[in-house]
């Protein structure tokens, strides 16, 4: 049965909150692990093995998820979807057994930074057996908690700051019973079951070969129904944040504007759905929205995505405060117990239908996205222009959210600038989304490959394929890579 490390087995009929201990961080073990990333869309699977210089990347999957297996992030089906695993892993030549997942779902997950008076760790787990009733909206007597103090130098040497932030991730335990029954239904032994924004941090900061570790990172993970926002502070979890906008909110503004259900919209926009720059560049963009300029002034809007700089900035994720570093490892469980490292998800928009191969179906193939006619009359271009028009507010309101967290982070830290915005999951290829976030907020901002620079020996899958599947698979990178980073459990 699993457990948490210094908790209650994750059996029924616990009637205390369990008393979690951190767990020393150890040596990488260089074995064989596979990450396994479940989506409502689709599952994404990657094999690694070794660390270091010698970590090479030996298996690349991603199948359609089993409809009605997996809920709002929840798993409903453990043995249809464990099978689907398991034939999945067969199909693709994945022979590691050893899993580290990740859990989504906020109804019965809860991860919050939370401040508490200085003390010594044997005295914090006390306090945090008492501690988690004021900060979950289920009961305290049938769940999964871990913790893990975030260093900061600055406030830890300060006489004058009484207190320290203390990451606390509470799952309720019918949630990890049903992803742990998956994984044995599957033919895996969970190692660790992990938090998608450390995960993703993981793989695009900790695994960068561009120094990515000392700069200041947005990573930004589109999904269908969400997108989950992370900021880091060198290479550190600062700010995680989740955007209630994903795939299926633009999917659902194409069928509305166009009088179209939602399966067609799904293809319309994996066929047309293109940021034209030319119209956002000369402002055009606005006068769609608005009607003309003179309007958009008398609404007191100078652009569409203007925010309000002295507006309260957002609260963190799930109330909390700063999140913790990514390697700080703060969910480690033993060997036969799976709740690992919070930081509350993030998610992906333009993730809607699923498709073979990419999540949500988001990335139009070569010769949708090859021809991008400048003439006006052009029927592609007008095609392009009219789906555009149709998902504008909904991107005007998806950037304004991003300038939001980039704008709580600044304020944090006057005297820092951010150098990198990094988009993933399914949906982030859509054709000039970068571009689009980069001309607004003025930050350097690209689709993340995962797999850049590292040695991937997976056979399975050709050169381009990957090239397509990258960006969905960053999840499930980091959650491979996991022990090669922070070390053995």
């Amino acid at each position: 049965m699993a457990r948490l490390d210094g908790g209650t087995k994750a059996g029924v009929g616990a009637k205390t909150a369990p008393r979690p201990k951190p767990v020393v961080r150890a040596k990488p073990s260089g074995g064989t692990f596979v990450g396994l990333d479940i989506g409502t869309q689709t599952i994404k699977m990657v094999e690694v093995s070794g660390a270091g210089s010698s970590l090479r990347v030996t298996g690349i999957a991603i199948e359609n998820t089993p409809p009605g297996t997996v809920q709002q992030g929840v798993i409903a089906d453990p043995k249809t979807l464990g099978m689907a695993i398991k034939q999945m892993r067969t199909k693709n030549g994945i022979k590691a057994t050893k899993c580290v997942s990740s859990v989504a779902g906020a109804a019965g997950m809860v991860v919050r930074v939370i401040e508490v008076p200085k003390m010594t760790l044997s005295e914090l787990a006390e306090t945090m057996k008492w501690e988690v009733e004021r900060h979950i909206p289920f009961a305290a007597s049938d769940v999964e908690m871990s913790f893990q103090k975030i260093d900061n130098p600055a406030t830890d040497n300060d006489s004058n700051n009484p207190n320290m932030e203390v990451l606390l991730a509470v799952a309720q335990r019918d949630m990890i019973r049903q992803h742990i029954d998956t994984l044995t239904a599957a033919g895996l032994t969970p190692v660790v079951i992990d938090v998608e924004p450390l995960a993703v941090g993981r793989a695009l900061i900790d695994l960068s070969k561009e120094g990515l570790q000392n700069k200041n990172v947005v990573i930004v993970n589109i999904g269908a129904s969400q997108t989950d926002v992370g900021v880091f502070k060198a290479g550190t979890l600062r700010y995680p944040r989740t955007i209630p906008l994903g795939g299926d909110n633009f999917t659902r503004a194409i069928a509305d504007r166009m009088g179209l259900s939602m399966d067609a919209a799904e293809d319309e926009k994996r066929a047309h759905a293109v940021i034209l720059m030319d119209l956002v560049k000369s402002g055009q963009a606005d006068e769609m929205l608005y009607g003309d300029s003179a309007n958009a002034q008398d609404m007191g809007v100078q652009s569409i995505f203007d925010v309000d700089m002295n507006a309260p900035l957002p609260p963190p994720l799930f109330g909390g405060g700063e999140a913790p570093a990514a390697a700080a490892s703060p969910f480690d469980i033993a060997d036969n117990n799976p709740f690992a490292e919070a930081a509350n998800p993030f998610a992906s928009p333009f993730e809607g239908a699923a498709v073979p191969g990419v999540e949500g179906g988001g990335t139009p193939s070569a010769e949708e996205t090859a021809i991008v006619p400048a003439e006006p009359n052009d029927p592609y271009y007008e095609r392009r222009k009219e789906v555009f028009n149709a998902i504008l507010p909904m991107l005007g309101e998806f950037v304004m959210e991003l300038r939001r967290s980039v704008d709580y982070f600044r304020s944090k830290y006057p005297n820092d600038t951010m150098d990198q915005i990094l988009l993933c999951g399914g949906a982030s290829r859509v054709q000039n989304l970068d571009q689009y976030i980069e001309h607004d907020l003025g930050i350097n901002a690209s689709i993340a490959d995962p797999f850049a620079g590292l040695n991937v020996a997976s056979k399975q899958v050709s050169v381009t394929r990957r090239a397509e599947m990258a960006s969905s698979l960053a999840v499930a990178l980091g959650l491979a890579a996991r022990d090669a980073v922070l070390g053995k459990e």
